[in-house]
């Protein structure tokens, strides 16, 4: 007796096809406008890298003294710096109070400067009055740019 085998019928399988290079083709599309737009939205142009090269707790003059450089492309402008103290308590230090060898704490692309988070006088740089700093306790002093270029340092005072 001869066993009758039916496949499927060449209709049904060319929609099939079509139907998997349809998907495939869809699968691919979302992967590359994602990944293309993705790199497209990301910024441009080149960002500043900031890197403390060391700090430390200045007990004469009541300041964290940071050796600051910009390993990025573009010039950093310190706006803002943080102090957390031992406790987790923040303290914030507002631009007026950020003081470096420059009138606006700016580091340019390659260079490096001291800065230190504190009143504007460049002799004498006082940390926030709100803060009591003790000899012995780590600080974490945390700097941020305009463009968003942040770092953390912590200081044994």
């Amino acid at each position: 007796m001869k066993t009758l085998r039916k496949g499927i019928s060449p209709i049904i399988a060319t929609v099939l096809l079509i139907l998997i290079a349809i998907a495939a083709g869809i699968v691919i599309y979302a992967f590359a406008t994602g990944w293309i737009g993705g790199r497209l939205n990301q910024g441009s142009g080149p960002q500043a890298v900031l890197v403390v090269e060391t700090g430390y707790w200045n007990s004469t003059n009541s300041s964290f003294v940071l050796y600051v450089r910009n390993d990025g492309g573009a010039p950093a402008n310190i706006t803002r710096a943080y102090i957390t103290d031992p406790d987790g308590n923040v303290y914030y230090v507002d631009t007026p109070y950020i003081t470096s060898n420059f009138v606006n704490p700016s580091i340019n692309p390659g260079k490096g400067v001291i800065i230190t988070p504190g009143n504007v006088n460049k002799t004498v740089i006082y940390y926030p009055s709100s803060l009591t700093v003790q000899r012995g306790y780590a600080y974490k002093v945390t700097l941020i740019s305009s463009d968003g270029a942040e770092v953390t340092y912590t200081v044994r005072a």
